[in-house]
């Protein structure tokens, strides 16, 4: 990032402390020339354990709220908001470059054009191009939604208004490449290819070249020379890169006017969605009538952190988090206490911002930028911890979207 002529500062927010005078200096030798640091110790907050809605014992202490570390992320941001353009928060695990920045920012921009062109026509409303049996003049019979959403699940190219523009966000999707250290269990011939609705979405052929390789690259998300730094992998390749953190059941497809186009549409609270073409309608998965995944864990596609530009965190914070995005954490919304109810899920910005704050993730199907949007979990560990069914190459990933985009034009 520095070598593009961005001026950039690191914030170290640490669980422990004092930092060792040895090890701030390996820190800052490894930062280019130019590059601020700061840095803040001990910054796991206290609480009182186990006192949620009560008051605590007479005896009790108070303890660290580890899981509350990532909380930390937003006194920074509060105090630094004004100084900065954009900022980039995530766990100390995650390889944020800046190709990430420029496609995020890239992005943003293309949403904001949208919006502003919504904010000024005659209808309030923005107009996809036309797709083949989705013209918006249609009289086909719509889907009602089956939970709290406002729209149903059939929704391809119709137009969207400002309000709704304005809760668009870039996504981000959170991989590892698959280590190379023997008896890996995601190696096993067979696990990878049998991945979870494979039968139902199978990936399109459209995502691979003639001899079955992805058309994507690993090199923006996940290259490493060699020797690999950590438990980095080498030289990676695109079938060794693969995700867990969400599935093609909790997708859908969106065309969204130009010059975004077709985005792949993340999950998103049931209240909050704008809308798109969910990859199990009408019935794809087998039970009819069936709800659409929304808040569930196992595939809310946590990315570990967030980046926004001033301007989105000034939106997060005034209008579109209920209790606010930063801190002091005082109001109604916060039950008297922020720390007894939130996970470090929450506070490093995924069940927050993509479960209460109404906010739609999309990606983008463009392969360069599709590529951009995966972001490299270096410890490389969950490959190893998290059970097998749960993950898919990426690249099969993409090839279930486009397979999902190629039901959604027909």
């Amino acid at each position: 990032m520095h070598s593009r002529g961005w001026h950039v500062d690191v914030y170290l927010i640490l669980g422990y402390g004092p930092l060792l005078p040895e090890r701030r200096r390996m820190v800052e030798d490894s930062l280019p020339e130019g590059v601020g640091l700061e840095i803040w110790e001990d910054a796991i907050p206290l609480f009182y354990a186990n006192s949620y809605n009560k008051r605590p014992k007479k005896d009790q202490s108070l303890t660290l709220a580890d899981h509350a570390l990532s909380r930390q992320h937003r006194f920074v941001l509060r105090d630094k908001l004004k100084y900065y353009d954009f900022f980039s928060c995530f766990e100390d695990d995650m390889r944020i470059k800046a190709d990430h920045v420029l496609n995020f920012l890239q992005l943003s921009a293309q949403i904001r054009e949208l919006y502003d062109q919504a904010s000024s026509s005659k209808d309030g409303m923005v107009h996809a191009p036309y797709v083949r049996g989705h013209s918006s003049s249609s009289q086909r019979v719509r889907h009602k939604p089956n939970d709290k959403a406002s729209v149903g699940n059939d929704v391809v190219n119709d137009p969207i208004d400002a309000e709704h523009i304005q809760r668009l966000f870039p996504g981000l999707l959170r991989v590892e490449v698959l280590d190379r250290l023997p008896d890996h269990p995601l190696r096993v011939n067979g696990v990878l290819e049998s991945h979870r609705f494979a039968k139902e979405i199978p990936p399109s052929p459209l995502a691979f070249s003639s001899n079955g390789k992805s058309l994507l690259s690993p090199l923006k998300c996940c290259e490493e020379e060699d020797p690999p730094r950590g438990k980095m992998t080498s030289h990676p390749l695109m079938e060794e890169v693969v995700l867990w953190e969400t599935n093609i059941q909790a997708t859908g497809v969106r065309r969204y006017p130009d010059p975004i186009g077709w985005v792949a549409a993340m999950p998103v609270e049931d209240r909050a969605d704008v809308g798109s073409w969910w990859s199990g309608y009408p019935d794809i998965y087998g039970e009819p009538n069936m709800k659409r995944p929304r808040r569930v864990d196992e595939t809310i596609a946590n990315q570990a952190g967030f980046m926004a530009t001033r301007s989105q965190i000034e939106y997060f914070h005034n209008k579109a988090c209920p209790g606010g995005f930063l801190p002091p954490f005082d109001s109604d919304h916060w039950r008297g206490d922020s720390l007894q109810r939130h996970s470090v899920e929450f506070w490093s910005g995924g069940f927050q911002l993509f479960g209460q704050c109404f906010l739609n993730r999309i990606l983008s199907l463009d392969l360069t930028k599709f590529e951009r949007q995966l972001i490299y979990h270096v410890s490389n560990n969950k490959q190893r911890t998290v059970k097998n069914q749960k993950f898919i190459r990426v690249g099969d990933f993409y090839g279930q979207i486009m397979t999902v985009k190629e039901r959604a034009e027909t």
